[in-house]
């Protein structure tokens, strides 16, 4: 396969054909090379794939036990499971992004509503992710820093929250996407980055208000949210662990509670930073202005294959960092796959009823109380 693209001006050409160029009544032997092999093809169908099944999977097993047991439903599980429903629709349209970076790069055969579809969901769910791990991580310093007071933030607040997040998430990044993006042959001969996106992707005629959309819908949506977690969470990490003062006055109890917590919080906001920052500095990158030379068409390329794998990556880490940050959630989890095999665990925590042999009255079993971590 050649590794070279001949860069002609795109406005001398009337039309471009299997690698010739007719201008006029001349012919000009032309040929543009995919910035990927075959081997390229199948790795990444590999990965995406192995991390549809993984992604699918575990979210869907941490959103059911949230919605199947009573004692996990609070305000933080509330965003968990919001953020489970994210992820898992990012995840089913992942399958597009691996079509749309290998066999639909140059033509799009397939449906060309699934390229919007693939755009939009993609961008809304990223808003989502950033602004729910933004909410949370405030919710989480603000209920160890005032505890009692924050006994009164109902969960019916968290939920209205949720609901605001995904309104705004919608209209500031599904519907601007449904508009922008479509499937169409891309000219591979002139300097501008269109000549180096996949057929699905921003229209040009869009570039502009793309360009002005990323300098301020990704500061606000993303850039200003990883910042404010990371603060965040160094604040939240030092309250509990470098105050002498906060561990007297909390009890042994609520000390091993915030742990838990911080534990939880600092995973997510790992998990998020390894997904999204790689998102953020490639689709600043994807739109510089520079000759599209063999080497910045190959780098943009896999820059923009190798981001989407840490997006993958985060949203299957997830729900494993969810569990590992609280034993409440472990326990439940374990208990609900164990009985998808007929095997049954005992909920620490969670009343048995046993009966005696006289009366019909239950009694609780105190041995089987969940921790409350």
């Amino acid at each position: 396969m050649e590794n070279s693209v001949n860069t002609i001006p795109a406005k001398q050409f009337l039309t471009v054909t299997e690698g010739r160029l007719q201008l006029s009544d001349t012919t000009i032997e032309g040929y543009f090379s995919r910035p990927f092999g075959d081997e390229v093809i199948w790795i990444s169908g590999i990965i995406i794939f192995l991390f549809f099944a993984i992604g699918l999977l575990l979210n869907l097993v941490t959103a059911i036990v949230i919605l199947k047991y009573a004692r996990l439903r609070n305000l933080f599980s509330y965003f968990i499971l919001s953020l489970c429903i994210s992820d898992l629709l990012s995840t089913l349209v992942s399958p597009l992004c691996w079509y749309r970076r290998t066999l639909g790069f140059d033509e799009w055969k397939i449906p060309a509503i699934l390229c919007k579809v693939y755009w939009s969901v993609d961008i809304m769910t990223n808003f989502v992710t950033a602004i729910h791990i933004l909410t949370f991580s405030v919710l989480r310093f603000l209920s160890i820093k005032w505890p009692f007071p924050f006994q009164s933030v109902s969960t019916s607040t968290g939920r209205i929250l949720i609901v605001v997040i995904w309104l705004l998430s919608v209209g500031g990044g599904f519907v601007p996407f449904w508009i922008w993006v479509g499937a169409r042959e891309r000219q591979r001969y002139g300097n501008s980055p269109d000549a180096r996106w996949p057929a699905c992707t921003v229209n040009m005629e869009w570039y502009d208000q793309y360009r002005l959309y990323q300098k301020i819908a990704y500061a606000i949506a993303m850039y200003i949210p990883m910042i404010v977690v990371t603060f965040v969470s160094a604040i939240t990490i030092t309250l509990v662990y470098g105050s002498s003062k906060f561990l007297v006055v909390h009890c042994p109890q609520r000390k091993r509670k915030d742990k838990q917590a911080v534990l939880q919080l600092c995973l997510i906001v790992i998990s998020f930073l390894v997904g999204y920052v790689p998102f953020t500095a490639y689709e600043f990158w994807s739109v510089h202005d520079s000759p599209n030379t063999p080497y910045t068409i190959h780098v943009d390329y896999h820059f923009g294959l190798v981001e989407y794998f840490f997006i993958r990556l985060s949203e299957c880490l997830n729900p494993i960092f969810y569990n590992i940050g609280s034993a409440k959630m472990r326990a439940h989890t374990k208990h609900f796959v164990f009985g998808l095999f007929g095997k049954k665990v005992l909920l620490k925590g969670m009343w048995t009823i046993k009966r005696s042999s006289t009366d019909n009255r239950s009694a609780p079993s105190k041995s089987s109380r969940l921790p409350e971590g």
